[in-house]
């Protein structure tokens, strides 16, 4: 297989190790499998650029992208545009989408598994015609990130706790937000402090992120949660994989949905983590199979005895 290797040198991971020498080690891993590999490191908005003449030059079956979830996502955006397959090394600080196709996160277990791996179709979600892989938030998450922007820090463990200093400011200063969502034929109104559109719906028992990127469907889920200990409470059942359990959280799938905001005309809004701006009716839908991605092949199930 012919595969373009392009790490994002600003990815959290990388900071600390030299990215070009880190480049050759994990072509090494996909050579040594048989894989003819073309290696390019670059930082900023040089990595974007690389990525997507990656894509476009169209000489290779795969281009195998090293960053966070945010050079991820604009990587996804242009594959899902080509014939061309999308792997991920997670580089980042939550990698959410690298978790969904269950490759490993440590960056030289992850080239082994994709240099042994499959290409298969993965969905991908659109909103107003912009692509996403993971998900579209509004309201009390982007507020998070907003206010985590306005810290300092230079790893992933101070990523982390300006993470948890935001939240705190954020849930003393809440507010809330009128939506009106139509899917299905029906238009529910409501007064929230979130509400979060996701490529397939999230999985039990773990951070926010679906354990399956091919069930052709959107989760929905909203929380008209107005206090600070139900939204703490809020908090908690998110990052634990517990939504569908909490009664704080309403939830459901649908294959496409319309968000028309109240008297506001904007609200914090992020898209795959990053701060977005997006003119309302949001009206976002699923593209089943819109993405070919590279990932772990699948192990056959050992036989029952």
């Amino acid at each position: 297989m012919k595969i373009v290797l392009v790490l994002n040198g600003d990815a959290g991971t990388l900071r600390t190790l030299d990215a070009a020498r880190t480049g050759d080690d994990l072509a090494t891993i996909f050579r040594a499998k048989g894989h003819e590999v073309a290696v390019d490191v670059e930082s900023g908005g040089a990595a974007f650029a690389a990525i997507e003449r990656a894509f476009k030059a169209k000489t290779s079956d795969a281009v195998v992208v090293g960053g966070g979830d945010g050079t991820v996502s604009a990587a996804a955006s242009i594959a899902a545009t080509t014939d061309i397959a999308l792997g991920v090394l997670p580089l980042g600080t939550m990698n959410l989408f690298a978790k969904s196709l269950a490759i490993p996160l440590d960056m030289k277990q992850a080239a082994e598994a994709l240099a042994e791996g499959e290409i298969a179709a993965a969905d991908i979600a659109t909103v107003n015609g912009r692509m996403f892989v993971h998900a579209l938030a509004l309201g009390l998450y982007p507020m998070m990130v907003a206010e985590r922007e306005k810290l300092d820090y230079n790893s992933r463990y101070g990523k982390m706790l300006g993470s948890a200093r935001a939240f705190l400011r954020v849930i003393r200063n809440r507010r809330r937000f009128n939506v009106s969502i139509r899917t299905g034929g029906k238009t529910v109104d409501r007064r929230v402090a979130g509400v979060v559109v996701s490529n397939n719906p999230f999985g039990e028992g773990h951070m926010p992120h679906a354990d399956r990127l091919d069930a052709g469907v959107l989760g929905l889920y909203l929380t008209t949660a107005r206090s600070l200990p139900d939204l703490a409470r809020v908090t908690a059942a998110a990052a634990f994989g517990k939504e569908e359990e909490s009664p704080l959280i309403e939830n459901l799938t649908t294959t496409a949905v319309e968000i028309r905001l109240g008297r506001h005309k904007s609200v914090p809004t992020t898209l795959d983590g990053e701060l977005v701006r997006l003119p309302g009716p949001l009206k976002v839908e699923i593209v089943a199979g819109g993405l070919k991605v590279l990932k772990p092949r699948v192990k056959p199930e050992a036989p029952k005895a």
